[in-house]
């Protein structure tokens, strides 16, 4: 299966969602407000799977599989105040859970290579001493070197 792009993955359910203290505004284009100045840095606000356990969650994963040794290039679409407050972070693993690589960001878009040995891999939003985010989407996208 070639999946060459993979546009408008959401928020999502609350679930999984930074709760304690924060306001959480679902707005009808499906982009979500998030208040809370007191989260502390390094703290994970959001995560998207690329593989669940459907039986125990009753959810489907959110990200799309990948080939090996491909390009990528993510893209996030938010507006953050203060302007750097969020770090991406996607992390790879093994089949047996094991992490074999991640890799942290503060750009809106990363361009990354999907290891070889990888079995499922994680996106998540990290504060980095944000006080408010609008999240509308990302997009994960195939790049093809020449």
């Amino acid at each position: 299966m070639i999946i060459n792009q993979r546009e408008n993955i959401t928020w999502g359910e609350v679930k999984g969602t930074f709760m304690y203290g924060s306001k959480v505004t679902y707005h009808e284009d499906e982009h979500i407000s998030l208040y809370n100045p007191l989260v502390p840095s390094g703290e994970i606000l959001k995560t998207w799977y690329s593989s669940v356990n459907y039986q125990a969650s009753r959810v489907q994963p959110s990200l799309p599989l990948l080939k090996r040794k491909q390009d990528y290039q993510l893209c996030m679409d938010f507006d953050c105040y203060p302007g750097n407050g969020i770090y991406i972070k996607i992390s790879f693993f093994d089949r047996y859970g094991e992490i074999i690589e991640e890799k942290i960001e503060k750009m809106k878009i990363i361009e990354f290579t999907y290891p070889a040995d990888t079995y499922t891999y994680q996106i998540s939003l990290l504060s980095a001493g944000f006080e408010s985010i609008d999240f509308y989407s990302f997009s994960i996208k195939e790049i093809n070197r020449v």
